[in-house]
């Protein structure tokens, strides 16, 4: 029942933190104005599967951002806070996955709730969460790719959401799922030669 209750206050926490007052400054940054013209043409000409940028077509980066953001335009007007919110909401979900993957690693439960508890003060992953960018995006799904791995040691259907979660990053941020790939299947190695001895 703690953990529930630890569980729910990190959702609360970092919700609050991420979304509070989050459309009250116009966009900055050159990701943020150009995620939200593509977007905004998404939205408006419904071309949801050729992304344009004044008419041309966008190919800098994979388009799962654009299509939350243009999702949030139909749902709630286009605005600073519908542009923001699809990162900043899934970099706030960061927080509480942390918790659950520091519950798999640590024998002891207060370690995995202080992990949280920096991760959501860190201030770098709060500025850039907020803000319509990729980084805290990717790292919400690295840290569910990890979730994933270490749940699959105790149930091989588990794994199935190791695809999903390299899926999601290259949607994400494309050629960087090459490098994240790499890196967790290294912990696979390590994580099931140590379980094996």
């Amino acid at each position: 029942m703690t953990n529930q209750k630890f569980l729910l206050g990190l959702v609360i926490a970092s919700i609050f933190l991420w979304l509070i007052a989050l459309g009250n400054l116009p966009l900055r940054d050159w990701d943020e104005g150009t995620y939200a013209i593509v977007a905004r043409e998404i939205y408006r000409t419904g071309n949801w599967l050729y992304p344009t940028l004044q008419g041309e077509p966008f190919m800098l980066k994979p388009p799962l951002m654009q299509w939350l953001i243009a999702l949030c335009y139909h749902l709630g007007g286009v605005q600073e806070f519908t542009t923001r919110f699809p990162g900043a909401f899934l970099t706030a979900l960061g927080v509480p996955l942390l918790y659950l993957v520091g519950n798999l690693v640590f024998t002891e439960k207060i370690s995995a709730l202080f992990s949280a508890l920096v991760y959501l003060t860190l201030l770098p992953v709060v500025r850039h969460g907020r803000l319509a960018m990729l980084d805290g995006m990717i790292l919400t799904f690295f840290l569910l790719l990890f979730f994933f791995i270490l749940k699959a040691r105790e149930q091989r259907k588990y794994a199935l959401g190791i695809g999903f979660c390299l899926g999601l990053i290259t949607l994400t941020k494309g050629t960087l799922v090459l490098v994240l790939a790499l890196m967790s299947g290294l912990f696979i190695i390590v994580l099931f030669y140590f379980k094996s001895t």
